[in-house]
């Protein structure tokens, strides 16, 4: 797959353990979509997303992603390039449609983000 097409995500192959990475890192055109749900509006929001996603969709690849994101930075990573290029085009699509992502955000617990 090219990778171009998960933009605004990322994916890429990294030099060491577990060779594959799935990152954001400029979201600033939906913190009013984010933040309007009341979430902060940073990475760990981004991966709080993420978390859900892999529960609904892909619950099966859940125990081989490594989430590591920041503040300032959405960050997952795996040696099974195929479930973070799942992952990216959930994420992908979901970044794609505000409207889909503001529902996402109001229809679960509030205490599921660690934001």
């Amino acid at each position: 797959m090219d990778t171009h097409d998960l933009a605004p995500f990322l994916l890429q192959d990294i030099e060491f353990d577990p060779g594959h990475s799935l990152l954001l890192t400029d979201w600033s055109e939906l913190v009013p979509v984010l933040q309007a749900a009341g979430r902060e509006g940073n990475g760990y929001t981004w991966d709080g997303i993420a978390r859900l996603l892999v529960a609904e969709h892909l619950p099966h690849a859940a125990d081989q992603l490594e989430h590591d994101s920041e503040s300032g930075m959405f960050a997952v990573y795996s040696s099974n390039r195929g479930a973070l290029e799942a992952l990216g085009i959930l994420m992908r699509d979901l970044y794609r449609s505000p409207e889909r992502l503001s529902a996402l955000l109001s229809s679960v617990d509030p205490d599921s983000f660690d934001d």
